[in-house]
């Protein structure tokens, strides 16, 4: 794994709670069904899924992840962004240890560079998203564990996809979310 100075970046209220609710109404107005995890065990995920298709929001969300990629001095080489993910997590759901980065790039060569989680509601329990870096399987890692709630709605956090992080347990409530990738060229 490359060394990193920052291993996530936090935008506190980047997005209205207008648009967060429009997102809400979006994702909700599609079908929503089981998340999947595309190479791996389907028992370390526990939430619904649906994608959306809105290039106004993409447009907006690309921008504030150029901003974070910018701010963490990340300086990665962005140039599509992947449909976004609806996210739902109720009662007893979960995401369990992963990385975003995909083991073979697309067709077109472009490998997950930045992943996001926009936070749509505040009003859950539980739910803290954890960091482990290198990884949580390492003695000697370092864990970080972020309450994007805290924030309130609207808080974008975004961190490069080959980092491990995990959803823990939503214990009240509702989390709702739009996750997505932002992919480059492979790494030189």
């Amino acid at each position: 794994m490359m060394y990193l100075n920052n291993c996530y970046y936090v935008i506190p209220k980047a997005i209205s709670s207008k648009i967060c609710d429009e997102i809400i109404n979006l994702g909700e107005s599609k079908r929503l069904k089981k998340g999947e995890i595309l190479d791996g065990n389907q028992n370390n995920r526990s939430s619904k899924v649906s994608w959306i298709e809105d290039t106004k929001i993409k447009e907006q969300i690309i921008r504030l992840v150029r901003l974070a990629n910018r701010k963490a001095d990340w300086d990665f080489s962005l140039t599509d962004i992947e449909p976004l993910q609806y996210t739902v997590y109720n009662k007893d759901d979960f995401y369990n240890w992963h990385i975003d980065s995909l083991s073979d790039a697309y067709d077109n060569n472009l490998i997950r560079k930045l992943s996001f989680t926009l936070c749509l509601n505040d009003n859950y329990e539980g739910g803290l998203f954890d960091i482990s870096i290198p990884n949580p399987k390492e003695e000697d890692n370092i864990n970080y564990t972020l309450d994007l709630k805290r924030f309130n709605s609207g808080t974008l956090l975004v961190f490069p996809s080959f980092v491990w992080h995990r959803v823990n347990k939503v214990t009240s409530g509702t989390r709702k979310v739009l996750v997505g990738w932002t992919l480059g060229k492979q790494w030189s």
